[in-house]
């Protein structure tokens, strides 16, 4: 995997030779998703609201959705909050990102495929997960 510290910074930047730059959050995962095109991974980001039970209700109740549908590893990760998900096969991310937001309204999830990030990275991702590259 491979990045370049340019390709973090902005094009303004860098022609003036800025020696620091401001990211955010989404700046990072675009960056991360885009050194690793090469292997198709995806990445999903995971939201878990600290609300109240409703939460744990409905995070419990996605467990149970995933591992029914057999998507046990995604189901482990969820049920132990995680926040990252990696996925280096594009079909099982796809199925695995419809399901997260299909099935809870509590819980989000955010996707960054192929170096973009929402619905250019969702049309990218189910493109690769079908075949119809």
């Amino acid at each position: 995997m491979g990045i370049s510290i340019d390709s973090l910074f902005g094009k303004e930047e860098v022609a003036n030779g800025a020696v620091v730059t401001a990211l955010d959050h989404q700046d990072i995962v675009v960056a991360l998703s885009a050194a690793l095109v090469p292997q198709r991974v995806a990445v999903l980001h995971m939201l878990y609201p600290r609300t109240d039970a409703r939460t744990h209700r409905s995070l419990d109740s996605l467990v149970d959705t995933l591992n029914g549908h057999g998507l046990h590893q995604v189901a482990r990760l969820i049920a132990r909050e995680a926040h990252y998900l990696l996925f280096r096969e594009p079909a099982k991310a796809w199925r695995a990102f419809n399901e997260i937001r299909n099935d809870s309204l509590a819980i989000g999830v955010h996707l960054y495929y192929g170096g973009l990030a929402g619905e250019a990275a969702e049309r990218m991702l189910d493109a690769h997960a079908h075949g119809r590259e």
